[in-house]
C-alpha cells in the first residue's frame, strides 16, 4: 500500500458531517471555491511532507536503534568475561594472602630460631672464654697433671699446686663440653631454622608467580573494562541521538493529528460549494439552452437546416415530437 493510499484511509475515518454554509453569490463562490482548493492542497502537501520527514526520522532512528543495540549487546557479551577474570583474579591474591599469612607464621618461627641460636652462641662463647683452649687440649694437660699428682713424690707445695690446677683444668675441660654440647645445639636449630627458611623460600616463589598471575588477570580485566566503558559510552551516544529523534518526531505526530482532522473539514465544505456553484452553472446552462432552443425553434419555423444538437435540443424539449 502506498502512502498516499495509508494518508487517504486514515483520512476517510476522519470525516465529518457536511456543514450547512450560507448562500454566496457566483463570484463570491469561485472565490471561497479557489481558496479552500489552495488550502487544501496545501495541507496535503503539507501532510505528505510529515509523512516523508517522519518517514526519514524513523530509517535514521532504526539505524541509530541497530548500532546501540549492537554495543550493549557487546557490552552485554563482554560483561561475564570481565567478572569472570575478576573471580580468578581474586581467587589468586586469596591463595596469596594465605601463602603469606603462611610465610609470616613461619618468619615468626624463624625469629625464634634465631633468637634461641642467638642466645645459644653467647651461652658457648662464654663457655669458650672459661674453657680457654681445644677439649683435646685441656684432656691432655689434665691427664698429664692427674698422672703427676697420683704418681711423682713431689713436695707438698707444688703438690698443693699440682691439685689447684686439676681444679682450673677440669672446670675448663667441663666447659669446653658443656660449650661442644652448646654447640651441637645450635647446629640442631641452624638446621630446624634452615628447613624454615627453605618453606619461607618456596613459599614466596609461589606467591611470585601468583602475583605475576593475578596481575595478568587484572590488566585483562581493566582492558575489558575499559572497553566496556567506552562501548557504553558509545551506545549512550546513540541512545541520545535516538532521543532527539523521537523528540523532533512528536511535535510533527501532533501536526498530523491536526491535519487529519482538518482535511475532511475543508474537503466537506469545498463540496458544499462546489455544490452551490453546479447549481449556478446549471442555471446558466439551462438560460443557454434556452437560447438555443429558440434559435432553432424559428430555424426550424423558416423551414431551415437544423444542426444535428439542434435537433437534439427540439427533441429534447419536444418541441418536435418523432
Amino acid at each position: 500500500m502506498t502512502e498516499d493510499n495509508t494518508m487517504n484511509d486514515q483520512m476517510s475515518d476522519l470525516s465529518t458531517d457536511i456543514p450547512i454554509l450560507p448562500k454566496l453569490s457566483e463570484r463570491e463562490l469561485k472565490d471561497k471555491i479557489n481558496l479552500l482548493r489552495q488550502r487544501l492542497e496545501q495541507s496535503e502537501r503539507e501532510l505528505k511532507t510529515i509523512f516523508r520527514d517522519i518517514s526519514l526520522h524513523n530509517e535514521g532512528g532504526q539505524d541509530l536503534k541497530a548500532k546501540r543495540d549492537g554495543l550493549n549487546a557487546r557490552v552485554k557479551e563482554l560483561s561475564p568475561k570481565a567478572a569472570e577474570l575478576r573471580k580468578k583474579r581474586d581467587g589468586t591474591n586469596a591463595s596469596i594472602a594465605e601463602l603469606k599469612a603462611m610465610r609470616d607464621n613461619l618468619r615468626g618461627k624463624g625469629r625464634e630460631f634465631s633468637e634461641k641460636i642467638g642466645e645459644l652462641k653467647k651461652t658457648r662463647d662464654d663457655l669458650n672464654t672459661t674453657a680457654r683452649g681445644r677439649f683435646e687440649t685441656l684432656e691432655k694437660a689434665y691427664s698429664d697433671e692427674l698422672n703427676i699428682f697420683l704418681t711423682v713424690d713431689i713436695p707438698l707445695e707444688h703438690e698443693i699446686n699440682v691439685f689447684n690446677r686439676l681444679l682450673e683444668l677440669g672446670q675448663r675441660l667441663e666447659a669446653t663440653k658443656k660449650a661442644n654440647e652448646v654447640h651441637s645445639e645450635i647446629s640442631v636449630e641452624y638446621d630446624k631454622a634452615k628447613v624454615i627458611y627453605t618453606d619461607m623460600d618456596s613459599m614466596h616463589a609461589q606467591i611470585q608467580v601468583l602475583a605475576q598471575e593475578s596481575q595478568k588477570y587484572h590488566e585483562e580485566m581493566i582492558k575489558i573494562y575499559d572497553e566496556v566503558d567506552t562501548l557504553r559510552k558509545e551506545a549512550d551516544s546513540y541512545h541520545a541521538q535516538l532521543s532527539e529523534k523521537f523528540k523532533n518526531i512528536s511535535p510533527l505526530r501532533k501536526k498530523i493529528g491536526a491535519l487529519k482532522a482538518e482535511i475532511p473539514k475543508l474537503r466537506d465544505e469545498l463540496g458544499v460549494y462546489i455544490e452551490q456553484m453546479k447549481g449556478y452553472q446549471l442555471a446558466k446552462d439551462e438560460q443557454k439552452n434556452e437560447g438555443k432552443r429558440e434559435q432553432a425553434k424559428e430555424k426550424l419555423s423558416k423551414k431551415g437546416r437544423l444542426s444535428l444538437d439542434e435537433f437534439r435540443l427540439l427533441v429534447e424539449s419536444k418541441d418536435i415530437k418523432l
